[in-house]
């Protein structure tokens, strides 16, 4: 059995009294199986009366009170794997050399990791042009901080939905 908050979506851990992250009392939570299936309702969301198992509406002010099921899925925090780990740092360190796409490879996303190796080609073949004067210098510069900043959070936001 597990409880979650109704303030954030959080899990609260067993034998705490509070939600770590808003501070909510865990006798406000939602008590749910592992499934993600609702046990039971304890207060009433329109009035915060307590409101007895199996009724579908509040008694006190007659709101609707009775939730079967409510898929609870995005409370549990994404565990990450071991190629999750590879995938950001192949993103992270390579990419601060300026060569992308690593990361996106490991997590078999083709066409992203395409993109962004064309980007690395272009970037190496135009920077040489580029080194001739400071604006342009500052351009390029500006460029690869943008393209490396784009592919970690791609990897990541790739990571955290568990496309990997």
């Amino acid at each position: 059995m597990r409880h979650v908050c109704i303030g954030c979506g959080n899990e609260i851990p067993e034998g705490q009294e509070f939600c770590y992250v808003c501070g909510a009392l865990v006798k406000d939570s939602l008590m749910t199986n592992d499934d993600g299936n609702i046990i039971n309702v304890p207060y009433c969301k329109n009035c915060n009366s307590p409101v007895p198992r199996g009724l579908e509406t509040c008694p006190k002010c007659g709101g609707p009170a009775d939730i079967t099921s409510i898929d609870m899925g995005f409370t549990r925090p994404k565990k990450f794997g071991a190629m999750d780990y590879i995938a950001l740092f192949l993103a992270i360190v390579p990419g601060f050399f300026n060569v992308f796409g690593l990361g996106q490879i490991v997590m078999k996303r083709w066409s992203k990791a395409f993109f962004y190796i064309c980007a690395t080609i272009m970037l190496y073949y135009l920077a040489p042009s580029l080194m001739t004067t400071s604006s342009s210098y500052m351009l390029l510069i500006v460029v690869e901080m943008f393209i490396f900043l784009l592919s970690i959070m791609d990897v990541y936001n790739a990571v955290l939905r568990g496309e990997s």
